[in-house]
């Protein structure tokens, strides 16, 4: 069995999954299966796939979730059904992870508990500038590039250490303590299975806390990754609009006690293929 797996949600936008799967030749945990998961039938993101299967020393399989709804939720449960793995890590496919990404939740993953990082927006000048290169090595993370490619960036985001003092700008305007992450999490599979995975009646930007919401009423505790499970989201502004048409307002979260996903991993038992 493979130790662990990572699920990349990719979204229609190959020239973002493809840095962020260049992120991961240089990961110190090298002990992982890739799996990049997409709903509907888009071939957009198919060469991109392609290509790094081909150069990656990991495994790495094309998760496609046809049928409705097209979210996030069904693309990841999809993979999840399709995973062969014990322990799970999910990563956004417009989001760059650092050399120990995977070491980071791996090293804090236990049971009882589910992992979460932080995810750090960077703006078009710096997303501009972001290229295989950069990403390569390790450029992208280095506070003084990143001030040299946008210093208003800069000052806004980061105090002394690059993405070593992260300020708590995600979702500041929701209420209660933001934990479970879609684009930088972790977990047993197990445990996801126990809360029936992800909730395909529910709302992509609501995602995160949905998930936190049945974690912990299943008894489960969150843990913060350090710095080195922190990521960096590539300026999508489509994604953006989107964000701030859905207000990052309060999200409506399950009853108390509600454990199970009304449309999770028990309803999506089949229609993922894999190429």
């Amino acid at each position: 069995m493979t130790p662990v797996a990572l699920i990349v949600h990719a979204r229609p936008r190959p020239e973002h999954l493809d840095l962020c799967l260049a992120s991961l030749y240089g990961q110190t945990h090298t002990e992982f299966e890739i799996l990049v998961a997409e709903a509907g039938g888009a071939d957009e993101n198919d060469e991109v796939v392609a290509h790094h299967a081909r150069h990656l020393a990991q495994r790495l399989r094309h998760i496609h979730a046809p049928g409705t709804p097209h979210n996030q939720a069904r693309a990841l449960n999809a993979a999840v059904l399709s995973a062969d793995a014990e322990y799970l890590v999910f990563l956004g496919g417009d989001c760059l992870a650092q050399p120990d990404f995977i070491a980071e939740h791996v090293a804090r993953a236990d049971y009882g508990h589910f992992v979460h990082g932080e995810t750090l927006a960077l703006d078009g000048s710096i997303t501009s500038a972001v290229g295989a290169g950069v990403v390569g090595s390790g450029q992208v993370f280095d506070e003084h590039w990143l001030h040299a490619m946008s210093p208003a960036w800069h000052e806004a985001h980061l105090r002394s250490n690059a993405l070593t003092r992260v300020r708590d700008w995600l979702r500041k305007d929701t209420p209660g303590q933001q934990y479970w992450n879609c684009e930088s999490s972790s977990c047993f599979r197990a445990d996801l299975g126990g809360v029936n995975g992800f909730d395909m009646d529910v709302d992509d930007w609501r995602q995160d806390r949905d998930v936190a919401n049945r974690l912990q009423n299943n008894g489960l505790e969150p843990v913060k990754t350090g710095p080195a499970g922190n990521v960096l989201r590539l300026l999508d502004p489509a994604l953006d609009e989107e964000a701030r048409r859905g207000g990052r307002l309060p999200a409506t979260l399950a009853p108390a006690g509600v454990v199970r996903a009304a449309a999770g991993l028990d309803e999506l038992t089949a229609g993922a293929t894999v190429t």
